[in-house]
């Protein structure tokens, strides 16, 4: 029988439904997630369950499954995955470098990722920058698995347009956004010349920056850089 222990809670959402810890699964340190509330827990937790799989099949960079489950003392269903020690949210990772050429380089990293990320089917319609994890070796890693989308090819254009400027719409100037767009067309199945929209790019991160300033407001959050 597989031994689960909760020790330090890392992260939860507004509503409190589902909540991430630091914790022990067989004595192996893990980040898990439990989904609250019984019956809403568990369609989220299949849901989450069912995607994690279709990531790793198509060779998503997340963290391996070491747990999946209902935990009778927490009374919630639990999902965990191997704790990657070392890693940092990318926004942390990018408001304490002081470099500016280093941000560059690391913008640039998440351009290529992101690239990979679509080209594998995979979409995260979530854009903020905590959602990816950075480590010492500059790997880049992707996390909150309950909202991705998984494709049978990789992703229609206008999706993968949309998604890219979802992401550099967190980012604070335009030449940060450059940066990103540049490295992704670099690599990605598109590129200068080809069917990839600029107008379109640019009017999606104008749309996404207006949607998360509403956000924001509605939610009395000040304004934050790499958000």
């Amino acid at each position: 029988m597989t031994t689960v222990k909760l020790e330090e809670e890392l992260h939860s959402n507004t509503r409190r439904t589902r909540i991430t810890y630091r914790g022990l699964v067989d004595g192996r340190v893990a980040a898990i997630k439990c989904y609250r509330k019984p019956l809403f827990g568990l369609v989220h937790w299949i849901r989450a369950l069912r995607r994690g799989k279709k990531i790793r099949r198509v060779g998503g960079p997340v963290p391996p499954i070491v747990f999946a489950g209902w935990l009778a003392s927490e009374r919630c269903f639990g999902y965990g995955t191997a704790f990657l020690e070392g890693y940092r949210p990318l926004r942390a990772v990018l408001l304490g470098e002081s470099s500016r050429a280093r941000q560059v380089e690391i913008i640039r990293l998440l351009g290529i990722t992101i690239a990979d990320l679509h080209r594998r089917g995979i979409e995260q319609p979530d854009g903020n920058l905590t959602n990816f994890l950075m480590g010492e070796s500059d790997t880049i890693c992707m996390v909150d698995e309950d909202d991705v989308r998984i494709y049978s090819r990789m992703l229609p254009l206008g999706v993968a347009v949309s998604n890219l400027a979802n992401v550099a719409a967190r980012l604070p100037d335009e030449d940060l956004v450059e940066s990103l767009l540049m490295a992704y067309l670099d690599v990605a199945f598109v590129g200068k010349g080809s069917e990839w929209d600029d107008g379109a790019f640019w009017a999606g991160v104008k749309g996404w920056r207006a949607t998360l300033e509403t956000k924001r407001a509605s939610r009395n959050i000040r304004p934050r850089q790499f958000d």
